[in-house]
């Protein structure tokens, strides 16, 4: 899988289930889901019909590196796609699908927001067609669902033989959490062509981020005898494995992707993943200097040291990550890439305020707070801390390049810790302030990410207050989160459910996704879990 779309769902945590061929138990009992609220109807096939989205461009040469670049994209070889997509606007300067994928893709601020700013310029230019697909991406990418999910319909409708536009439908519905429908337009791609190999792909993350593993792996198979001379299938199927909890077999795979393709980047910090869940964080931090060599641009070489910095966490250096993250965020700045920034920012706050499993479910008058700051400084945590949530919002409003939907989400999650802080110091009203601010975002939003942060946060103020029950029914609609998966244990077991916690306890130790919240809670919750057994 390539860095972009490991980083979206860097923060969704994956709960482990017995490995393939092994017995598996009773599945746990999930909380009921939260109601889909992006409805994509599958169209029928007439028998022969092959239409597909249109490409305007009036120099073949241009049409050339576009198609090239989509089987760069196809095999996530994003870089190369990148560079035939820019490739492609240099020879014809009006290439509005060709400007739209750079700015989907760019990993560049500046360059996405002017290449987003050129495809909705000469969408007028172009076929009805080729507008809606620019109305779709350009309207989830500003946040606005209305638009782009509308879009995304139509021209699906339109042009149900194109088997492109269906891997697309599936790939964005699977980062929505929409897997079950994300899965009718994976299968719908292999329907049309049945030697389509990325439709596997996605299919393979879909299955396993619905935690079922079996399947998963039978859809990574598949994609690897389609593909064996690729260094993606391989990596895929690491992934997965890790999942899984399959540390050592992951690391053969990701090998193996390195073997067909030294410079695959995605398989080396892979690696590094792997060993930092694994506890191995020495050996992490040197497998994520090696990737961080192999990033081909600024922004990639950051987020490879933001996840190195991650290992000072699991090792309770808390000084080490501290510095480390003060680090990140520098280094954003000064390449002008806010979203790090705040990210980095954010993390340096969230280090102040949990230092352990009792920081998430019990409230702390704020005349009794003590001084403490993880070793950091002398200064009490909160004001340090909430003074770094300040600074990543200003840098969140100051900045021209964030695309809507990004500066929203990464908001949230600010506004999200801002609650949960305040609650826990007892200064209720303040928190609800912030949860009343997010309540406003999600409402202008349909997007699922913006929603399961919003009631994480409901749960974790409601906690706070003593009411459990209350808590039980926000936190049951952000399970994917370690934070609220734990505290939704301790909420089970004030309301006298030990069944309940018991499962969601040992969902817990079964995360296997290298996310600040796993590195924050999880060594220090196994241990206590497993000391209690």
């Amino acid at each position: 899988m390539h860095s972009q779309f490991r980083v979206a769902l860097l923060l969704t945590a994956v709960l482990s289930l017995p490995a393939v061929g092994a017995t598996q138990k009773k599945a746990h009992k999930k909380p009921k889901p939260e109601p889909s609220t992006i409805v994509i109807a599958v169209p029928e096939m007439v028998p022969g019909e092959n239409s597909e989205l249109p490409i305007t461009t009036s120099c073949e040469d241009a049409r050339q590196f576009y198609l090239a670049a989509m089987v760069d994209w196809e095999n996530l070889q994003t870089e190369h796609a990148l560079e035939k997509w820019r490739a492609a606007t240099e020879k014809d300067h009006d290439f509005a699908i060709a400007y739209l994928w750079i700015s989907y893709y760019g990993q560049d601020p500046l360059e996405a927001r002017d290449a987003r700013s050129k495809a909705k310029s000469l969408a007028m230019k172009v076929t009805s067609g080729e507008q809606l697909f620019i109305q779709w991406l350009t309207g989830v990418g500003d946040n606005d669902y209305v638009l782009g999910i509308a879009a995304m319909n139509d021209v699906l409708q339109r042009y149900p033989g194109d088997k492109r536009l269906a891997l697309m439908a599936g790939r964005w519905l699977m980062s929505q959490q929409e897997y079950e429908a994300s899965r009718k337009w994976l299968e719908r791609a292999i329907g049309l062509d049945a030697n389509y190999a990325a439709p596997y792909n996605y299919l393979a993350y879909s299955y396993a981020l619905s935690r079922n593993y079996v399947q998963a792996l039978a859809a990574g198979d598949r994609y690897i005898a389609l593909l064996p001379n690729e260094p993606n299938p391989q990596d895929s199927y690491a992934e997965i494995l890790r999942m899984a909890g399959r540390y050592e077999e992951a690391v053969e795979h990701y090998r193996a992707a390195l073997q067909i393709d030294p410079k695959f980047h995605s398989s080396q910090l892979g690696i590094g993943d792997t060993y930092a869940l694994m506890g191995r964080e020495r050996k992490a931090r040197e497998e994520y200097f090696k990737a961080r060599v192999l990033a081909t641009d600024k922004a990639t070489e950051i987020q490879d040291a933001l996840q190195e910095a991650l290992t000072y966490v699991r090792q309770k250096d808390f000084l080490g990550a501290d510095n480390a993250f003060a680090g990140v965020a520098q280094q954003a700045h000064r390449a002008g890439l806010p979203m790090l920034e705040a990210e980095a920012l954010r993390l340096r706050a969230e280090l102040q305020l949990v230092s352990s499993p009792l920081d998430l479910t019990q409230a702390e008058p704020q005349k009794s707070l003590r001084t403490r700051v993880l070793n950091l400084n002398r200064r009490p945590a909160g004001p340090v801390a909430l003074s770094y949530l300040d600074t990543a919002e200003q840098v969140l409003a100051d900045s021209k390049v964030i695309s809507q939907v990004d500066r929203q989400e990464e908001l949230a999650r600010l506004l999200r810790l801002r609650a949960e802080w305040l609650a826990r110091v007892g200064r209720i009203t303040e928190a609800k302030n912030s949860l009343r601010t997010l309540d406003a975002m999600v409402a202008g939003s349909r997007s699922r990410s913006l929603r399961s942060t919003s009631a994480g946060a409901q749960g974790a103020v409601l906690l706070y207050e003593g009411k459990y029950a209350e808590a039980i029914a926000s936190l049951e609609l952000d399970t994917e989160n370690p934070f609220s998966l734990y505290r939704l244990s301790v909420a089970y077991q004030q309301i006298g459910k030990p069944d309940l916690s018991q499962e969601n306890q040992t969902l817990l130790l079964g995360l296997n996704s290298p996310s600040p919240e796993q590195a924050l809670l999880l060594p220090v919750v196994r241990d206590k879990i497993l000391a209690a057994k």
